[in-house]
């Protein structure tokens, strides 16, 4: 069975002042989709016990996500997801190519699930914004980051930069066979939004899920 994980996407960054103007774009663009909101809480766990000097390739950085519920800051849906490195071999396709995997928590306590699997907590942030959507293949996100003052509290929001958004444009998943296809349809896309916003391929070194021990 082939698998469908791999994200190919494209990063960019617009200030606010012209951000009216890219909804605009996309709002023509994207036809009669109207934009969903996004409200997200990400948590990044590493090993507790470090591994020995020279295997620590092996060592996972795992994420638990969830959307939050504007009436219930407390209540969260979490996935267990894992973003690997981006594929050095894909330079010629001018776009970031990775494998994504998020599989559902349905209940039980997932911060000590994440102890139990013997992980602990490394950072966590509020992804704030709007998502488009184009002909159901391709997300187009518009969002800010903000870090918590204290752990696990999303009412003590601060923006990592308050005047400028990241526009991130991500494929939906696909099989390695439909890489090209979907890098292609993003290039295509990147072409649409010129002369609003510069769309590119992110360094795979800025990406990588490099754990760095104390």
């Amino acid at each position: 069975m082939t698998s469908l994980s791999n994200e190919c996407s494209l990063h960019g960054r617009i200030p606010e002042n012209l951000k009216p103007k890219l909804i605009e774009r996309l709002e023509g663009i994207c036809g009669t989709t109207t934009p969903v909101k996004v409200f997200e809480h990400e948590i990044g766990f590493i090993p507790a016990v470090q591994s020995p000097e020279g295997v620590r390739n092996d060592d996972l950085l795992l994420r638990l996500k969830s959307p939050i519920d504007e009436n219930d800051l407390t209540k969260r849906q979490w996935q267990l997801g894992q973003l690997g490195n981006p594929d050095t071999t894909s330079h010629a396709l001018n776009v970031t190519v990775r494998r994504v995997i998020y599989a559902k928590i349905f209940n039980g306590d997932a911060l000590k699930f994440m102890s139990v699997l013997g992980y602990k907590y490394a950072y966590e942030y509020v992804k704030k914004g709007i998502i488009f959507t184009f002909r159901d293949s391709l997300k187009i996100s518009i969002f800010q980051i903000f870090t918590l003052d204290k752990v696990h509290d999303v009412t003590s929001l601060k923006p990592f930069d308050a005047n400028n958004y990241i526009v991130e444009v991500t494929s939906i998943l696909a099989s390695s066979e439909l890489v090209e296809s979907k890098s292609q349809e993003l290039i295509s896309f990147r072409e649409t939004l010129k002369g609003v916003i510069n769309l590119h391929r992110v360094n795979h070194l800025h990406l990588k899920n490099q754990i760095h021990y104390t």
